[in-house]
């Protein structure tokens, strides 16, 4: 049985277990802060053959490893275990299944957190699914919709129903649990009973089957890898990273595109039509702060020009252009390949695709930077969007379909956080029919988006994007904000 160090032990079950941190310059400082980052790093040329077929033997291995711990611990009877996950981490070392595969530890145990890791994830989307058909469901009374609630909410009461146990609630919690059953109408017990059936039901509706079958990313500890140089396939001395393999005191040498050196757990993307690798590294930076950054903004998104500003500024105008070209091409292009039998047309569009897509990505950054260097704001005010319609789209709709304002809103947060700047979601109902000035509702207004808006109450005439970001900052200011309008539990 293979015995896992005390270092190695914590690295998953501390909260960050995966980042660290860069070995060759001095991390920033200001005040304590800091925030994570990924880093990419890329091989250097074509790698050899050989070492590619290794490295995909490792992928394959680490697939095979997390699929069994999808299997094994992704069901209701399993819940319990994933949660710290020390039963897992346990059952798996005395398993024999790493002596099977021959897989290093350094790729073993990972593959295990990372299985474990999207487990719990699902188990996240399984109650946000359940709180929504909770309160969805107008058959329930609000008692009800309580004890449901209070029932997914704390572990030990949501496991033992779904296992069908007699419910466990720790000391402190319990007489708040008996007013809530006291508080149900007609037979208590059986209404429990009731209830607990419906949320059996409703995990089974919404808990799904993890399995991976294409697999070309896993990750390796610290301990399975170190940088240095050698001779890259030119005979060339080059800087690079040497990873452990399945043979004994045998590494494979990648030759990279920089000097720069990391540690902590490593996530390694493996590229084999292209013979290459993407190695990305989680570090903590330093958040910046900025003494001229003293205004307060509001902002409105949009299909066509991405950002527009309380102050009647326009950031990303080429937003829209860029996101239509990308979606012709995806269309027109798959019926292009799909007619043919060969896989040099697939080909051919997936890579233009991509950098399609990266060019896309690189332009939201760009002009995301560009409006906090100009704008010099401390504090964001934005509408929270709904999500995207689904099924098919009809006339009209498709580029509202794959409108990346999910990429926006993730890229403008984590920005936000990195420049020390507020971001504050407001109330976002009437957000483009309501006047900026006087506050009236003038429901007669075109959704559409394009037009001017102009107030018959007040006569108030402005660029609708200007106005809905100017009633955003209003709400924001006036304390109508997401977070303390509407708290979790309300």
């Amino acid at each position: 049985m293979t015995k896992i160090k005390n270092s190695e032990k914590g690295s998953f079950f501390l909260l960050n277990w995966q980042m660290g941190k860069k070995k060759t310059a001095a991390q920033p400082q200001t005040g304590g802060k800091k925030i994570c980052k990924a880093i990419h790093q890329y091989s250097n040329g074509k790698i050899g053959r050989e070492d590619m077929d290794r490295l995909l033997d490792i992928a394959q291995s680490c697939k095979v490893v997390c699929n069994y711990v999808y299997q094994k611990y992704g069901g209701i009877r399993s819940i319990d275990k994933i949660y710290p996950g020390y039963t897992v981490q346990n059952e798996m070392t005395a398993s024999g299944l790493r002596e099977k595969l021959n897989l290093p530890t350094v790729y073993f145990y990972p593959a295990v957190f990372n299985a474990v890791r999207e487990i719990k994830t699902q188990w996240a989307h399984v109650k946000r699914n359940i709180y929504a058909a909770i309160n969805e469901n107008e058959k329930f009374t609000p008692e009800d919709k309580h004890y449901l609630r209070f029932a997914v909410k704390i572990d030990g009461c949501f496991v033992n129903i779904l296992n069908g146990k007699p419910v466990l609630i720790p000391g402190e919690m319990m007489p708040k649990y008996e007013s809530i059953v006291s508080d149900l109408q007609g037979d208590q017990s059986e209404c429990v009973k009731s209830l607990n059936r419906y949320l059996c039901r409703q995990v089974r509706k919404k808990l799904r089957k993890i399995h991976t079958e294409k697999f070309l990313y896993f990750s390796v500890w610290e301990k399975g890898y170190r940088y240095g140089k050698s001779k890259n396939a030119e005979g060339r001395e080059c800087h690079g990273i040497f990873l452990t393999t399945k043979e004994r005191r045998k590494r494979i040498f990648i030759p990279l595109t920089d000097t720069n050196q990391y540690s902590g757990v490593l996530d390694i993307k493996l590229k084999p039509e292209k013979n290459s690798v993407e190695i990305i590294a989680s570090v903590f930076t330093g958040i910046r702060t900025h003494e001229d950054y003293t205004n307060e903004i509001g902002i409105s998104l949009g299909l066509w020009d991405m950002i527009t500003t309380s102050t009647g500024h326009v950031y990303g105008g080429e937003f829209g252009k860029m996101q239509k070209a990308l979606y012709d091409y995806s269309v027109n292009e798959r019926r292009i390949y799909g007619r043919e039998n060969s896989d040099a047309p697939r080909k051919k569009y997936s890579i233009r695709r991509e950098k399609m897509e990266e060019a896309l990505k690189n332009y939201i950054n760009r002009e995301i930077n560009r409006m906090f260097a100009e704008e010099k704001t401390e504090k964001i005010y934005m509408a929270k969007l709904p999500q995207n319609p689904g099924g098919r789209a009809e006339a009209g709709q498709y580029l509202l379909r794959v409108w990346k304002k999910g990429y926006v809103t993730e890229r403008l947060k984590w920005k936000c956080r990195q420049n020390a700047i507020e971001f504050i979601e407001v109330l976002g109902k009437s957000l483009s029919v309501e006047c900026s000035v006087c506050g009236a509702v003038c429901e007669t207004q075109s959704q559409s988006g394009y037009e001017d808006f102009k107030c018959p109450n007040c006569g108030y005439e402005e660029d609708r994007k200007v106005n809905a970001a100017r009633n955003a900052i209003n709400r924001g200011k006036t304390g109508r904000q997401l977070n303390k309008v509407f708290p979790a539990e309300s």
